[in-house]
């Protein structure tokens, strides 16, 4: 299965390299693989559970969080339970050396999950956030900064920035968007330090301003409604031929047969 998966993603990738691959969930709520820069896709797995959060490791390995703040590995082909995080209404979920960021928008608390003690390590209550709705999380290795997307309504949407070891959540300006009735759905960093949009009804990406959080548009998606993204925080083989991928796979399948 997984080879299967690794070959899908290959594939979507060689048909573009000017931008990553996102995985994103549904409302099904299935996962897809996504090139930002065309709309190519493929479907990959299903996370078993409605969820607003989505976080992926330099492994590949998927995260998510359920209605009760249990935390999951939703890598294809097996589900299994990470550990809970003591909160709920969690708004995304992202990455970062050792464990999860994370944010609920129960009581506006930014929180990490650490994964060798599996549980939450680290809480702050984040002030200057009221009254939005926290919809993404994306960790800047560089600066240890977290920024965060918010809406006050539909087509209102607000970047956030909380330094590192703050309790401030600092706004950094407007995210515009052009998916009508619609909201900024995720935040993500690639590997290159760019950082992404995602919206919730159509799917639409765009680049996102760290500084100023104007945002361009990328590509417009599908109309299917959309609650979260990954991407991963180490490069994929874009460069790599899906097709040269496709026939090494099946060469190994033969030797092993």
């Amino acid at each position: 299965m997984r080879i299967a998966i690794l070959c899908v993603v290959a594939c979507i990738a060689s048909i573009s390299t000017a931008a990553p691959l996102a995985r994103v969930v549904r409302t099904n709520p299935f996962i897809d693989v996504v090139n930002v820069a065309n709309q190519n896709e493929a479907t990959v797995s299903n996370t078993g559970f409605a969820t607003d959060s989505l976080a992926m490791d330099p492994a590949g390995s998927l995260f998510s969080a359920d209605a009760t703040g249990k935390i999951f590995n939703v890598t294809a082909p097996v589900t299994f339970l990470v550990g809970s995080t003591g909160f709920t209404q969690i708004g995304d979920l992202d990455y970062a050396a050792g464990g999860l960021w994370g944010f609920s928008n129960a009581n506006q608390t930014l929180f990490f999950f650490d994964f060798a003690a599996t549980s939450v390590t680290y809480s702050v209550a984040l002030t200057s956030l009221s009254p939005v709705t926290v919809t993404g999380v994306a960790y800047r290795p560089t600066d240890g900064s977290i920024f965060l997307s918010a809406n006050a309504g539909l087509n209102n949407d607000l970047l956030f920035q909380v330094p590192s070891a703050s309790s401030t959540a600092t706004l950094v300006g407007n995210m515009p968007d052009g998916d009508n009735a619609s909201y900024f759905a995720d935040i993500d960093f690639d590997a290159a330090g760019t950082l992404y949009a995602m919206t919730w009804f159509h799917r639409d990406f765009y680049s996102v301003n760290p500084a100023t959080g104007a945002t361009t548009l990328i590509s417009n998606g599908p109309h299917r409604v959309f609650t979260v993204m990954a991407l991963s925080p180490v490069p994929e083989p874009g460069s790599l031929s899906g097709r040269g991928l496709a026939t090494l796979v099946f060469a190994k399948r033969r030797k092993k047969s």
